[in-house]
């Protein structure tokens, strides 16, 4: 195998894995053992992390005024969402750049036509 070949495949290997990165999907657990879908890679979605911190505070009072001052505050499932989605970001863009990089690369570079050619 040429080395090239090998960086085409190493490449592909990489951009295929930085691909499936970025489509599955992100979630976080909210403590009780449920998970909160935050979207994916491409895509971040987080109105169930939303709707799960409004519905924690509801149920906890923290969103009363008086209330809410001795409650303790309830997680904030959105930053949280944010977080787990940026740290997927934060992997699987170099990843997918630099398997994109090694394909085109391996691809763009010429072959030798012989033994004794330049």
């Amino acid at each position: 195998m040429t080395v090239r070949r090998i960086v085409l495949a190493l490449g592909a290997v990489l951009l295929i894995a930085g691909v499936i990165g970025l489509l599955v999907p992100v979630s976080i657990s909210d403590g009780n053992g449920n998970s909160i879908g935050c979207g994916n890679a491409l895509v971040a979605d987080t109105q169930n992390a939303r709707n799960a911190t409004q519905q924690t505070n509801n149920q906890t009072g923290a969103n009363i005024p008086i209330v809410g001052s001795f409650v303790p505050h309830s997680p904030d499932y959105v930053a949280q969402c944010q977080s787990a989605v940026g740290g997927r970001r934060a992997w699987t863009i170099p990843l997918t750049v630099i398997g994109i990089i090694g394909v085109a690369g391996s691809l763009l570079v010429r072959r030798n036509q012989g033994a004794g050619a330049p």
